[in-house]
């Protein structure tokens, strides 16, 4: 009872520190979410300022410049205005009609090119009062010849009736209400009793803005001086962000407004949802955390402490009642004797697994061996029997030297400098052999110098240069390089052995390839397909052995295993600590 006691106490402590913790950060949450909100909603202003002040110095600069164009026509400056005065010239004094419509024609070429220089919504005129005759073009491939038209007659209509006042070289626009919906935005000059000017569409001067902002959240308003909105949708909605601004050389003024539809307060209002809806689950969850605890994991509990219990020998078993899981307390006796047996098997199995595999791996071992003892007798015995007692002499050290190697060697695990050693040993018993049929290189990093590795690894591949590479016709070279290298964080020691013969046939690399499957095959290569099984048993995937031809000729193979101090096989036998690397 105590025991209970003490554990519901336990768990009411839990709580109230959890919930210490959950409410200031509950609060700490809440004002982030305000401060961004608010940040939010002003970054968007200020997009959208920024947005709209692009536009409008972009319109003004264009107003500007036809502002400029008109004024040098009036006072006969630039080339191109000198050239349209001389056409209306001409169209006004000819009676010619040939020569009439030719200047017509040149006139409203001129018109089209500065429609194109500004924009093509922008349309150039001249009207003739005399002739009641409209010189333009309809540059804008938006506006229909119909609806061109309709501006035509009705700017040609208020021209005939003096309706309209020309400006007299000020930077006034006016805003004209003509017949049949066709309100326009013109300027014009009276020059020599011809009008001549410009005249643009609300909806085309604001087409700009109202383009770049189609995301059904904001709409792009044009009022004239009266504040009277003459282009765009004008729609009342609560909850919007306006900002307005007015052109400096134009009349009008520009209002944009962000429909936001209470985004900020609803973006808000979620955030807080999603708070509560975390504390309510999390609640919920410690509400049935406790429930669990009391009717579940208690009662699984004082079975675990019963089965711990019953592997010591222990009698006295804690009592599970009905209402806590009663079957727990059936199984005790048949799960105790259950674990019992898996515990032996297990054991059983996995001795049996090692023994099998250090079994192997020293067949593999006695397999890699040389076989060329006999041979190396029998040059003694011929350097001795022709009297290069000096070549029998290193014969017999270098050859002493490789067997104390072999039959002294029942570690699992050598350090790759003596490794390399018996290498040089090796070497030197074949180049008394074949005296300058090769030469050879072997070097050392010093970081590699703790390194340790599987017995005659190198050696394997060492061997195979001398057995496939030496030609009496040139001089092999044969290199044998260690260095320390890192490869997905961990740190490798890379053994590379590279000669200049003539390298891997094809059918070999091929057959190399696939490393698992030349493991399995007899390929008559009993070297190499020991030593990669040696490689594999010992270190599992993480050792990697590459065979490839190098760029001019040779053969390479390249081997990462895996750095260390205190060798173990991945299986998991003890590390051999029986050799010192230092």
């Amino acid at each position: 009872m105590r025991t209970e006691k003490r554990t519901g106490n336990s768990i009411s402590s839990r709580l109230r520190r959890l919930m210490m913790i959950l409410v200031p950060l509950s609060a700490l949450y809440i004002g982030i979410s305000v401060a961004s909100t608010y940040y939010f909603k002003k970054q968007i202003v200020s997009y959208a300022e920024t947005f709209v002040d692009f536009y409008i110095d972009k319109i003004e600069n264009t107003v500007t410049n036809i502002n400029r164009r008109m004024s040098m026509l009036i006072l006969g400056e630039g080339e191109t205005e000198i050239e349209l005065d001389s056409y209306i010239n001409s169209i006004k004094t000819t009676d010619n009609i040939a020569f009439r419509n030719y200047f017509i024609g040149k006139l409203r070429d001129v018109f089209r090119m500065y429609s194109m220089e500004y924009g093509s919504e922008y349309q150039f005129f001249a009207f003739f009062p005399e002739g009641k005759q409209y010189v333009g073009a309809n540059a804008n491939d938006k506006l229909g010849q119909d609806v061109w038209e309709q501006y035509r007659d009705d700017i040609t209509h208020r021209l005939e009736g003096e309706t309209l006042v020309p400006n007299s070289g000020s930077q006034y626009w006016q805003f004209v209400e003509g017949s049949g919906g066709c309100n326009y935005i013109i300027k014009f000059y009276s020059i020599r009793e011809v009008y001549v000017g410009c005249w643009i569409r609300p909806d085309d001067l604001i087409a700009p803005l109202e383009n770049a902002v189609k995301d059904g959240k904001t709409t792009a308003l044009l009022f004239d001086q009266n504040n009277r909105c003459i282009a765009g949708e004008r729609t009342m909605e609560p909850d919007t962000i306006t900002i307005e601004r007015r052109f400096s050389n134009l009349p009008f003024s520009v209002r944009l407004t962000v429909h936001d539809y209470g985004l900020f307060q609803k973006t808000f209002l979620m955030q807080m949802g999603l708070v509560f809806l975390a504390l309510a689950m999390l609640f919920i969850t410690l509400c049935s955390i406790y429930f669990l605890y009391n009717k579940v994991l208690k009662p699984i509990k004082k079975f675990s402490n019963n089965l711990e219990r019953l592997s010591r020998g222990k009698t006295g078993l804690e009592e599970i009642s009905s209402s806590e899981l009663s079957e727990l307390e059936q199984a005790n006796a048949e799960f105790r004797q259950l674990l019992q047996k898996i515990s032996m098997l297990q054991e059983e199995v996995y001795e049996g697994e090692i023994k099998k595999q250090l079994m192997y791996m020293e067949y593999l071992k006695l397999q890699i061996e040389p076989h060329f003892y006999l041979n190396c007798l029998n040059f003694i015995y011929n350097t001795i029997d022709l009297g290069k007692y000096t070549q029998a002499s290193r014969m017999s050290v270098m050859t002493a030297e490789y067997m104390r190697y072999l039959f002294n060697n029942g570690r699992d695990f050598v350090c790759i400098w003596e490794e390399l050693e018996h290498i040089g040993h090796y070497l030197e018993i074949q180049k008394l052999r074949f005296e300058h049929a090769f030469d050879y290189y072997l070097e050392q990093e010093d970081e590699t110098r703790e390194a340790r590795i599987p017995p005659l690894v190198i050696q394997t591949f060492v061997e195979n240069c001398i057995k496939y590479a030496v030609d009496l016709d040139s001089v092999l070279q044969i290199t044998v390089t260690v260095f320390s290298e890192e490869m997905n964080g961990f740190p490798y020691t890379n053994i590379c052995i590279t000669d200049s013969g003539p390298g891997f046939s094809a059918q070999i690399l091929e057959q190399l390839a696939d490393q698992k499957k030349y493991m399995e095959e007899e390929t008559g290569h009993i070297g190499i397909s020991n030593t990669i099984k040696r490689l594999y048993y010992t270190y599992g995937d993480r050792a990697s052995i590459s065979f490839y031809n190098g760029p001019v000729k040779g053969a390479v193979v390249d081997i990462h295993i895996p750095y260390t101090v205190k060798a173990a096989l991945e299986k998991g036998d003890e590390p051999d600590e029986s050799a010192d690397c230092g």
